[in-house]
């Protein structure tokens, strides 16, 4: 009896079985080594790189949707595989890695840990609680409409940068009240970085697509935008000027309406708005006497802080006078023609990366001006150490995920082999299939096809590069080339899925270990939404402000300029 029951404890294992338990543990491996040999045929087709490059894009495209490894690996893949096949040389390499975008991002990172390194995010965020109490729904309603403003006239990379500290701070001040919890429970059989909450992936995701969202509505908000003005008055050089009051009037209206659908949407999502039932909590509901005593202990913290010291008052002026330089360089349209690269201008970075040498040379107090004191008979200990300064290196190597840089580099790697490769004129033949198609329709294909690159790309290059194309477009079908550049400049500003698209959703997702996979399902939602509103912008209230929009003038039948 003993031997059977002991005989009965042993489980026989089917080798298909096994092969389902190895790939469930090392699905990641598995994907990884199988999507190159699986897309190989693609490598093939054609005579030229153009294919060839598509495959090294198709490849890449899989591994961040998937995950299948971590970002900065999937971005060094890019970079390996491209200059293996010999897309560009070494100059090239050097030009994409040097760029405004990844340049503004470096130095907006580096004023995040300023912020943090003086308590000043604290500050503001004690204070927001004080006024505005602890719902999430009004706070987010703050939080997101304040990024969404911003960003209408500074960068999206800027806006988010600034934005994130701020966060992180009310959700901290937030979880010491006992309302929420910012990470979930760590489970200590994993050395995986713990995962954000629900509550967290709600606010930094909102504060990633209020960036994007804002950057639409103006001229100065994004350089598609500026490109896009740029490329207009270039080709069609007898055609109406781009001017910023008609531009804001276009797209201002859907872009307001965007932001408040996108903000439901989340709450949907993430907080179960018009739900019956839902595991997160929606809002605090307190008596009087609670939200008393909450506001009794946000006051003692905030006193705790002191005055507001000389360090803080120096990051706060930085932090409004890159803001304020952003915007008057981006005031000033850049000459896009030139290139030979994308986005090569590292002029336009050049107040975030000043300021921050600012705040690398300021010192946190005025000891130092000791030495230069008169006092007869008074004696006065004077420093013997340098002053410290409101940001070193060594607080800034520990605290930036650099991860960032290297998935930036990596997106505008393999667009920029796309561009060399002249895969971009087969994309241009593609599109030039459903010329025959009425001006909506034509919207429809174009919004979707431009969203589609925009999620593994940076914005900016995706219009730089598409926007030449789309203007072919528009004059082998006869339609306004407004029309339809107009509908691939806003979609090109619309990356809700992958850290790719745009460097605030990359900066988001590395800062507080958002999983990729939360927010390439939960930007299912805004991009809906978001290609709805876009075809309405164009196809309907652009005839309001551009009356003949939707004429093909003489102007626009011309040679194409390149």
């Amino acid at each position: 009896m003993d031997l059977k029951s002991s005989e009965s404890n042993f489980v026989i294992i089917t080798n298909t079985d096994k092969l389902k338990i190895f790939c469930k543990i090392y699905w990641k491996t598995v994907l990884f080594v199988t999507v190159p040999i699986i897309l190989l045929p693609i490598y093939f087709i054609g005579e030229n790189n153009a294919y060839p490059c598509f495959y090294v894009f198709l490849i890449t495209a899989v591994y961040w949707t998937t995950d299948a490894a971590h970002p900065a690996v999937i971005a060094l893949t890019s970079l390996a595989l491209s200059t293996l096949f010999t897309f560009f040389g070494v100059e090239i390499v050097t030009s994409i890695y040097v760029t405004s975008a990844l340049l503004d991002s470096l130095g907006v990172m580096f004023i995040i840990v300023a912020m943090e390194h003086c308590n000043f995010h604290r500050r503001a965020a004690l204070k927001i609680l004080l006024i505005f109490g602890c719902s999430h729904y009004r706070i987010s309603v703050l939080l997101f409409f304040t990024a969404m403003f911003l960003s209408m006239w500074i960068s999206n990379i800027i806006t988010c940068g600034l934005m994130i500290p701020l966060v992180k701070a009310i959700i901290l001040e937030l979880e010491k009240l006992g309302i929420i919890e910012m990470y979930e429970a760590n489970d200590k059989s994993t050395s995986s970085p713990r995962k954000p909450t629900v509550l967290t992936s709600f606010y930094f995701l909102g504060i990633a697509y209020s960036s994007s969202i804002g950057g639409m509505a103006t001229l100065f908000g994004s350089r598609t935008n500026q490109i896009f003005k740029k490329i207009c008055e270039t080709t069609f050089p007898f055609g109406p000027k781009i001017e910023f009051p008609q531009f804001m009037l276009l797209n201002l209206p859907g872009i307001l309406l965007l932001e408040i659908l996108v903000y439901l949407w989340l709450n949907f999502y993430f907080l179960g708005m018009f739900r019956s039932y839902h595991d997160a909590p929606l809002q605090m509901s307190m008596t009087e006497e609670e939200s008393h005593y909450m506001n009794t202990l946000l006051s003692a913290r905030y006193q705790q802080l002191g005055d507001v010291t000389f360090h803080e008052t120096v990051v706060s002026t930085v932090v409004v006078l890159t803001a304020v330089l952003q915007l008057i360089s981006s005031s000033v349209f850049m000459d896009y023609s030139s290139n030979k690269t994308l986005m090569s201008h590292i002029k336009l970075s050049a107040p975030s990366v000043l300021c921050t040498l600012l705040l690398f040379i300021t010192p946190i107090n005025f000891k130092f001006l000791r030495y230069f004191k008169r006092r007869s008979g008074i004696l006065e200990l004077l420093p013997t150490a340098p002053c410290k300064t409101c940001l070193n290196w060594e607080l800034v190597k520990n605290n930036i995920p650099w991860s960032v840089l290297f998935v930036i580099g990596g997106s505008n790697t393999i667009f920029e082999a796309l561009k060399l490769s002249k895969m971009t004129e087969e994309f241009e033949k593609f599109l030039l299939l459903f010329s025959g198609w009425p001006a909506p329709a034509l919207v429809i294909i174009v919004i979707v096809f431009c969203k589609l690159l925009t999620e593994f790309a940076s914005n900016s290059c995706v219009a730089y590069v598409m926007l030449p194309h789309i203007a072919k477009l528009s004059i082998m079908s006869k339609v306004n080339p407004h029309y339809l550049m107009l509908a691939a400049t806003i979609s090109t500003s619309l990356p809700f899925h992958l850290m790719t698209g745009t460097p605030a959703n990359a900066m988001v997702l590395a800062y507080v270990h958002v999983p990729p996979r939360n927010m390439l399902c939960a930007g299912i939602g805004p991009s809906i939404i978001a290609m709805t509103v876009i075809w309405f912008t164009v196809t309907m209230w652009s005839k309001a402000i551009w009356t003949e929009i939707n004429l093909f003038l003489k102007w626009a039948d011309v040679n194409m300029v390149t």
